[in-house]
């Protein structure tokens, strides 16, 4: 069997062959060289080469560094219609190539495997795949229809005797599917010499296996008993970590009381062009009533897209000014920060601007004016980070989506001040135990309620790869109506190990079919900043029509006229997710409509899409998506959702996560205990360079 260029993800991946030749001029380690933390595994220099992309530069984190997701090897009999399906075999022939285009076509064969003749179709483009008979392959896809497949990539390397479930890592374009998994066992030779931090009475009550043994059981499990068993392990070793380390840094700094007159704020708000809902007057009740304690503010404010965090923020700011201090907001994006700016200015209020596009003499000039006090309120982006940028009296940091920050990155912010005030947003709501484990010692505030006028998103769900079932109406909508248009995809180039739109080739599409009669822009995170900011600038202007995009349009953009969207693959998201990209259609005027798609049969995705129906309350949403996601969803892709965690699940493991709290304290209550010595010299170690904090 050969290939000629491995461009598509289903075309076999050639043999490892010869990879020791040396370059000329280049040291080769040995293992005499102590300092060569690799030494005793006897890598390649290409599987060297792999580890230093990754940035992988110690044994502990290769050990650490997961499987995405499983694919089970199961016989034929256990297939079914619409799953995936993982087999080696023997190639019995091959038939002539059937072209779809001049560069696209199918290539079928047929493999002995399990006593049977399985049918193989392989999708190309450009190349086309050679697979002779007699060859050994391994054949990953989706099953059709009985003893047929649909590859989504072929190896010319069979599976392991005895293979139950095939670990996949996250593997750059063109390397070989098993050069992680050679590596890792490697590796796993080696994995008692990682210092074990859970104290072995705690693995004894808990009946956990040890740190080397859970890691081969997560790496190589033998069955899916035993990967479950692994993942516990690592799991609770992940949250005791985290909440060590959490109890080490708690407890909240006294501070001067913010003094400030409430009847002016109250004379601002009566300014508005709206009145403040319910949800809204309590929430800056809250905050105001912790601006004015001499404890501290730590505190979450949640709620919906579009509920009104802007205005509270707004009117926390204004106080933090009234009482001589200043006040600063942090946002994700040079766009959003920009708006918050106009926001502000709106209700009466001067702010100034800090990002990376302003000219010298405008940011001097701001600078200036915070250093000595004549600014008492900035917006920015990652600028306001830097070393340049003083304040004379900081008293109050806001963090906009504040998850898209590091911790560390909001420390530095913070750090700005003298025990300034702290408040967080988040348009993904989360349950309120989960958050207290995932921030901490944090004090919650949530708007339930809709500002007055704010339609609800019509979402209506379909059973389809294309957008044939709704172009209609999107085109009806942009020619009668003059809205603007948002396509999201869940991948930015064609993805090698799932069938999935991506939003280049979906853009790539809609510009040849539709290019002609509409403007039409790309939007994802590889681009450079200056680059997505031109793109974002002109959709808000509204010369861009319609704006194809991955989820970078989660946060960022506020376009009143844009109240349609399209998600492709919608079932690759989560709950939360989707509800927060749909927020952005429900802006303007116009009711919103989002279009949800999805060729998934699955009866867990057509419930979890129909209820982005029937359900527009986000909080009920995030409930829901918590419970039906399950512990990482180890047998598929994990689905975008709580931060801070590799393994661990903040939505199902509020158990484990409240036992190892309870365990954490006791770590930290005696230090004397020579179990608890490795786990307490690690918690120093991390907190003193920040590690565990990102």
């Amino acid at each position: 069997m050969k290939a000629d260029k491995p461009e598509m993800s289903s075309v076999p991946e050639k043999a490892e062959g010869k990879e020791t030749k040396k370059k000329p001029g280049r040291a080769r380690r040995t293992e005499k060289d102590s300092s060569d933390p690799f030494a005793s595994l006897h890598l390649t220099p290409l599987q060297r080469q792999f580890l230093e992309k990754r940035n992988i530069k110690d044994l502990e984190t290769l050990l650490h560094t997961y499987p995405f997701r499983y694919s089970k090897v199961e016989p034929p009999e256990n297939w079914e219609t619409g799953e995936e399906v993982l087999f080696s075999g023997i190639i019995e022939r091959s038939e002539n190539v059937h072209r779809i285009t001049a560069k696209k076509g199918v290539v079928r064969f047929f493999v002995s495997a399990w006593n049977r003749s399985i049918d193989v179709s392989v999708f190309f483009q450009g190349y086309i795949p050679h697979f002779d008979p007699d060859h050994t392959i391994t054949v990953c896809g989706t099953c059709t229809k009985e003893n047929t497949v649909r590859a989504t990539w072929t190896s010319a390397q069979p599976l392991e005797e005895g293979t139950v479930l095939y670990p996949h890592y996250s593997l750059p374009v063109k390397t070989r599917r098993d050069t992680m998994i050679r590596i890792m066992k490697k590796a796993l030779a080696h994995a008692d010499r990682i210092t074990d931090r859970v104290p072995a009475r705690l693995r004894e009550r808990y009946r956990l296996p040890s740190a080397s043994r859970a890691l081969e059981m997560v790496h190589a499990p033998k069955n899916e008993e035993e990967l479950l068993a692994g993942v516990r392990a690592m799991k609770y070793e992940e949250f005791l970590s985290f909440h060590t380390v959490r109890l080490a840094l708690s407890g909240r700094e006294q501070k001067q009381p913010a003094i400030f007159d409430r009847s002016l704020i109250d004379e601002k708000i009566q300014t508005l062009p709206y009145e403040l809902t319910t949800d809204q007057r309590k929430a800056l009740e809250e905050i105001l009533d912790d601006l004015g304690t001499d404890r501290v503010m730590y505190r979450l404010l949640q709620g919906d897209v579009g509920c009104g965090k802007t205005v509270v923020c707004a009117m926390a700011m204004y106080a933090c000014s009234l009482s001589g201090r200043q006040a600063a907001l942090l946002a994700p994006t040079e766009l959003l920060a920009r708006q918050h700016v106009q926001t502000l200015e709106q209700f009466g209020l001067e702010a100034g601007l800090l990002c990376s596009a302003m000219k010298a003499k405008e940011k001097r000039d701001v600078l200036a004016r915070l250093k000595d006090g004549r600014l008492s309120m900035v917006v920015g982006t990652h600028s306001i980070f830097q070393s340049d940028v003083e304040f004379d009296r900081l008293g109050l940091v806001i963090a906009d989506e504040q998850h898209r920050f590091g911790v560390l990155q909001r420390r530095a912010l913070i750090g700005k001040g003298d025990q300034a005030d702290v408040l967080l947003l988040s348009a993904t709501p989360i349950p309120r135990t989960a958050a207290h484990f995932l921030y901490g010692d944090i004090d919650l505030s949530a708007i339930h309620t809709r500002p007055p006028g704010r339609q609800p998103v019509i979402t209506k769900a379909f059973l389809s790869t294309s957008m044939k079932p709704v172009l209609g109406r999107i085109l009806e909508g942009i020619d009668k109506e003059k809205r603007q248009v948002y396509v999201v995809c869940p991948a930015i180039e064609d993805n090698e190990e799932a069938d999935m739109q991506s939003a280049r080739s979906i853009y790539e599409g809609m510009v040849s079919v539709l290019g002609s009669r509409y403007t039409i822009g790309l939007l994802h995170g590889k681009m450079k900043p200056a680059e997505k900011e031109a793109v974002m600038e002109e959709f808000s202007s509204g010369r861009l029509q319609i704006l194809v995009s991955t989820t970078v349009i989660e946060v960022g953009i506020d376009v009143p006229n844009a109240t349609m969207m399209v998600i492709y693959d919608a079932n690759r998201f989560g709950l939360s997710t989707l509800h927060q990209l749909r927020g952005r259609v429900a802006r303007g005027k116009l009711q919103g409509e989002c279009y949800l798609l999805s060729s998934s049969k699955s009866r867990e995705a057509r419930l979890r899409l129909s209820s982005m129906e029937k359900i527009q309350d986000g909080f009920e949403l995030a409930n829901l998506d918590l419970q039906m996601r399950g512990p990482g969803d180890l047998l598929g892709t994990r689905q975008s959702g709580l931060p801070a965690f590799i393994l661990g699940d903040a939505g199902k493991d509020l158990k484990m996560m409240d036992i190892c709290a309870a365990d954490a304290k006791e770590i930290l209550e005696h230090p004397e205990d020579e179990q608890n010595r490795a786990m307490l010299k690690w918690v120093e170690q991390a907190v003193r360079t920040g590690a565990c904090l990102d």
